[in-house]
Protein backbone atom coordinates (compact mmCIF):
# COMPACT_ATOMS: atom_id res chain seq x y z
CA UNK A 1 0.00 0.00 0.00
CA UNK A 2 2.81 2.53 0.45
CA UNK A 3 4.43 1.82 -2.55
CA UNK A 4 1.26 2.42 -4.20
CA UNK A 5 1.19 6.04 -2.38
CA UNK A 6 4.83 6.70 -3.27
CA UNK A 7 4.05 6.06 -7.08
CA UNK A 8 1.14 8.25 -7.00
CA UNK A 9 2.89 10.81 -5.45
CA UNK A 10 5.77 10.18 -7.74
CA UNK A 11 3.00 10.71 -10.85
CA UNK A 12 1.80 13.73 -9.70
CA UNK A 13 5.27 15.83 -8.65
CA UNK A 14 6.54 14.54 -12.91
CA UNK A 15 2.98 16.24 -13.90
CA UNK A 16 3.74 19.16 -11.55
CA UNK A 17 7.15 19.38 -13.09
CA UNK A 18 5.48 19.02 -16.87
CA UNK A 19 3.28 21.51 -16.27
CA UNK A 20 5.81 24.04 -14.57
CA UNK A 21 8.60 23.27 -17.13
CA UNK A 22 5.83 23.92 -20.28
CA UNK A 23 4.71 27.65 -18.27
CA UNK A 24 8.16 28.67 -18.13
CA UNK A 25 8.95 28.15 -21.63
CA UNK A 26 6.16 30.03 -22.64
CA UNK A 27 6.62 32.79 -20.52
CA UNK A 28 9.99 33.04 -21.79
CA UNK A 29 8.77 32.95 -25.40
CA UNK A 30 6.34 35.69 -24.46
CA UNK A 31 8.60 37.63 -22.80
CA UNK A 32 11.23 37.13 -26.13
CA UNK A 33 8.81 38.66 -27.85
CA UNK A 34 8.26 41.58 -26.33
CA UNK A 35 11.92 42.40 -26.03
CA UNK A 36 11.85 41.71 -29.70
CA UNK A 37 9.04 43.89 -29.96
CA UNK A 38 10.84 46.67 -27.90
CA UNK A 39 13.94 46.58 -29.94
CA UNK A 40 12.23 47.13 -33.56
CA UNK A 41 10.17 50.00 -32.03
CA UNK A 42 13.51 51.43 -30.58
CA UNK A 43 14.74 51.16 -34.24
CA UNK A 44 11.64 52.78 -35.57
CA UNK A 45 11.88 55.58 -33.35
CA UNK A 46 15.71 56.18 -34.26
CA UNK A 47 15.16 56.05 -38.10
CA UNK A 48 11.95 58.14 -38.08
CA UNK A 49 14.10 60.86 -36.35
CA UNK A 50 16.84 60.50 -38.19
CA UNK A 51 14.49 60.59 -41.46
CA UNK A 52 13.19 63.93 -40.20
CA UNK A 53 16.29 65.15 -39.86
CA UNK A 54 17.57 64.04 -43.46
CA UNK A 55 14.83 65.53 -45.11
CA UNK A 56 15.00 68.72 -43.77
CA UNK A 57 18.50 68.79 -44.87
CA UNK A 58 17.39 68.17 -47.72
CA UNK A 59 14.60 70.28 -48.19
CA UNK A 60 17.22 72.70 -47.32
CA UNK A 61 19.70 71.50 -49.92
CA UNK A 62 16.79 71.92 -52.89
CA UNK A 63 16.18 75.22 -51.73
CA UNK A 64 19.58 76.10 -51.98
CA UNK A 65 20.17 74.56 -55.76
CA UNK A 66 16.91 76.42 -56.81
CA UNK A 67 18.79 79.68 -56.14
CA UNK A 68 21.84 78.89 -57.67
CA UNK A 69 19.98 77.25 -60.50
CA UNK A 70 18.00 80.87 -61.17
CA UNK A 71 21.37 82.68 -60.67
CA UNK A 72 22.87 80.47 -63.09
CA UNK A 73 20.51 81.34 -65.61
CA UNK A 74 20.66 85.08 -65.31
CA UNK A 75 24.45 84.63 -65.70
CA UNK A 76 24.14 82.21 -68.95
CA UNK A 77 23.85 85.56 -71.03
CA UNK A 78 26.66 86.91 -70.31
CA UNK A 79 29.75 84.44 -69.26
CA UNK A 80 32.57 86.53 -69.18
CA UNK A 81 34.17 89.20 -66.71
CA UNK A 82 35.70 88.71 -63.10
CA UNK A 83 32.45 89.15 -61.42
CA UNK A 84 31.17 85.65 -63.42
CA UNK A 85 34.46 83.73 -62.98
CA UNK A 86 34.28 84.44 -58.84
CA UNK A 87 30.49 83.82 -59.15
CA UNK A 88 31.32 80.67 -60.98
CA UNK A 89 33.93 79.66 -58.40
CA UNK A 90 31.57 79.61 -55.77
CA UNK A 91 29.12 78.12 -57.59
CA UNK A 92 31.38 74.84 -58.13
CA UNK A 93 32.77 74.81 -54.91
CA UNK A 94 28.50 74.94 -53.28
CA UNK A 95 27.89 71.77 -56.11
CA UNK A 96 31.00 70.23 -54.75
CA UNK A 97 29.28 70.39 -51.55
CA UNK A 98 25.97 69.24 -52.79
CA UNK A 99 27.17 66.47 -54.61
CA UNK A 100 29.24 65.30 -51.30
CA UNK A 101 26.19 65.60 -49.34
CA UNK A 102 23.77 64.10 -51.43
CA UNK A 103 26.18 61.20 -51.23
CA UNK A 104 25.85 60.87 -48.14
CA UNK A 105 21.97 61.30 -48.14
CA UNK A 106 21.43 58.42 -51.43
CA UNK A 107 23.89 56.02 -48.68
CA UNK A 108 21.51 56.53 -45.53
CA UNK A 109 18.25 56.54 -47.86
CA UNK A 110 19.44 53.01 -48.97
CA UNK A 111 20.31 51.65 -45.64
CA UNK A 112 17.15 52.65 -44.67
CA UNK A 113 14.90 51.12 -47.27
CA UNK A 114 16.87 48.07 -46.40
CA UNK A 115 15.78 48.47 -42.62
CA UNK A 116 12.74 49.48 -43.89
CA UNK A 117 11.97 46.18 -45.62
CA UNK A 118 13.44 44.18 -42.63
CA UNK A 119 10.86 46.04 -40.11
CA UNK A 120 7.82 45.37 -42.66
CA UNK A 121 8.66 41.78 -42.63
CA UNK A 122 8.78 41.34 -38.80
CA UNK A 123 5.97 43.42 -38.63
CA UNK A 124 3.74 41.17 -40.74
CA UNK A 125 5.40 37.95 -39.34
CA UNK A 126 4.57 39.28 -35.75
Amino acid sequence: MGKLTFDKLKKTLCMFTLVFFVMSFTAVSVSAESNDASKWNQEKKKWDTEKRTWNKEKNSWNNEKKTWEDEKKKWSKKKKGNEYNIWLNKYNAWLHNYYTWLNKYNKWDGNHRKWEAKYNKWRNNH
